[in-house]
Order: structure tokens, then sequence, then C-alpha cells
């Protein structure tokens, strides 16, 4: 559940001086129960919040310096607050004694990592209900999924220049995944359907900047559909886009091809279908020159087990990548996709 103990969040505040304005004097949570808006929750960075009328403000936090596989809870704005837990929903977490920090120009902040299982709960949940020794804060929870993906994304582009990614291929890889790379203004196109549907389409490597590409052109067509023909390329543009289209409810489909890096993209999908004889490839992750210690390999794959865990898909999917060498690819056809939910039907 919660991580509730006293723990350093140094690392937290420059992060969150950036992304929250400034608070006059201290705020007092009063009434006792102070209510927040629903649908209110915002995000500037790596970080998402929430704002009350009497100057308070709840934040998550995604650290780059922890690569993004932490999150933080912060209640700014009150230096009164030594104990606090908190209820979502019907999920009673444990009481935390806590200590306000100054994060800057005089604003107290209290604030400590949370598990994965009350991010989750924070995402999918519909009420937040703080309560303190000095008072109670309830919020709606509606938007906090956008926010958390937004600022999870923002978190992990501000790695791309350290991360593991897998998969710009070796020259061998990249025969076998054959087609040639489109151009940059050849990567997106337009799918109309005679329903009305329409599906983006997206062909090529993901290449730093197409994940926010995508995304505009989602919104811009108001596409319902993703549809994917790619060797791979960068992990942090396709979970980008994952996470986009899983808080937007659309659907993926995996085209001719879809390996590597574009599985992540595959996953984000609410209902994920690929095209009869579609092939989707799996493999390592490996760093152009060789980089990266053991302990970063762990981490990414705690990350990858993760992700796709909360996109519904089996983990054997990050157990099958991580025993094919990077320098090959390990293809898996629909039947086989669905055994491990990463798509649910095939299309005719």
């Amino acid at each position: 559940m919660l991580s509730m103990h006293r723990h350093p969040i140094a690392r937290l505040l420059p992060g969150l001086i950036l992304a929250l304005t400034a608070f006059a004097a201290t705020a007092q949570l009063d009434p006792p129960t102070y209510q927040g808006g629903r649908g209110q929750w915002q995000w500037e960075g790596n970080v998402a919040k929430t704002f009350f009328d009497n100057g308070l403000a709840i934040a998550i936090a995604f650290l780059p310096d922890d690569d993004c596989d932490t999150a933080y809870f912060g209640l700014i704005g009150n230096d009164q607050v030594k104990s606090m837990t908190f209820t979502i929903d019907q999920s009673q977490y444990n009481t935390l004694d806590v200590e306000a920090i100054d994060a800057g120009d005089g604003t107290p902040l209290i604030g400590f990592p949370l598990s994965d299982q009350a991010l989750y709960d924070l995402k999918r949940g519909q009420i937040l209900r703080v309560r303190t020794d000095q008072g109670n804060l309830n919020v709606g929870l509606t938007g906090t999924a956008l926010a958390f993906n937004n600022a999870y994304g923002n978190c992990r582009l501000m790695l791309q220049e350290t991360t593991l990614q897998p998969s710009r291929s070796r020259p061998n890889a990249e025969q076998a995944l054959a087609p040639t790379k489109p151009s940059a203004p050849d990567k997106l196109s337009r799918i109309d359907l005679e329903n009305g549907t329409v599906i983006v389409m997206f062909a090529g490597e993901f290449e730093a900047g197409d994940g926010q590409r995508i995304i505009a052109a989602l919104e811009e067509t108001g596409a319902s559909a993703l549809g994917l023909n790619s060797v791979g390329g960068l992990v942090s543009e396709a979970q980008m886009v994952g996470y986009y289209l899983r808080s937007h409810n659309l659907v993926t489909i995996a085209g001719e091809m879809c390996a590597s890096a574009c599985t992540f993209a595959l996953a984000g999908g609410v209902d994920r279908l690929a095209i009869d004889g579609a092939r989707i490839g799996l493999h390592q992750s490996y760093t152009p020159g060789g980089g990266g210690s053991l302990e970063d390999g762990q981490r990414l794959v705690g990350n990858y087990i993760r992700y796709f865990q909360s996109m519904g898909v089996d983990a054997e999917v990050v157990a099958l990548a991580a025993t094919m060498p990077s320098d090959g690819i390990r293809w898996i056809d629909p039947g086989r996709a669905m055994e491990l939910k990463l798509i649910g039907a095939v299309l005719p």
C-alpha cells in the first residue's frame, strides 16, 4: 500500500518549485473538511497537481533522478500538519507521521513516496479524502489518469539522453525487419472509413519528437484508432503514445509489422487489434556503443514490466523480449499475441 514512513524528499523540491506557483502565508485546513474541485487536475513538466481555494495544493511528482520509477505525493501550503492518512474510495491507507520542509519562498511541503498500488488507486479512483491532525481535504480524482500519464511521459522525455533504449536495430536485425524507413513527412497518414471512422496510421521508426507528432495528429483528426507499422525505435516516444491512447480510450491496430518499441504503443490501446498475418516482434534493449550497467538494465526491465501490466498485458512479453538478443528478433503470430493479451482480436 502507501509507503507510510518518513522519507527524504530533497530531490522532489526542484520539480515542485518549478511546477507550482508560489503560495502566500501558510494556509490552514479550515473548515475541517475542505472540498476540492472535480476534474481540476493539471500537469506541468513532470508534476501533476490540483489546487484548493484556501491556498493548499496536492501534487504528484515523477522524478528523473529515480528514472521516473517513483511517484511522490506532496501536500503544499501547511506547516502545522504532523500526521496524515488518506482514503481513496473504499481503500484506507495507514497513517504517516510527517514533517514539513521549506519548498522555497517559505512554502511548506510535506512529501513521501507512493506505492504502485496507491498510484494505481489515485489514477482510477473517484474521491481522495486526505485526513490530517489539522483537518481534512476532499478532492475528486477525475482527470488524474491523464494528468499523471502526461507528467510521467514528460519525465521519461527528460531521460532520453541517458536511458537505455531498445531499438534502433543493428544492421543484421534491420535486414530481418526489412522495410525501408519512410522519411519523416511520410510517417503519418489518415485513413477515412465509410462508416466515418478515422484512423491515423504511423509507419516507420519511433524517433525523437514522434510521440508529440502522433498525439497532435490524433487530436487534429479526432481519430478513434492508431494504426502501427513500425520496426521499433525509442521506447520513451512509444510509451508516451501508449499512455495518451489509454487516457483517451483509443484503439490500436497492428499492421503488417509491429516490432520492439512499437509494442509499447500497441499496448496502450483500450482495444488492441491486428490485421490477419501481422508480425509482432520482440527483442532485448541495447545502448548504442554498448553502454549501460546491469543495474540500469534491471531498472529498465522493471519499468517495462510495470508498463505492460498497467496496460493489461501479460508481463511474459518482457520475458520473451529479454531472452532474444538485440541483434535478432523473436516474431510472435497474432494467436500468441492474443494469449499474451497484447492484442484482443484479429481483423478479417
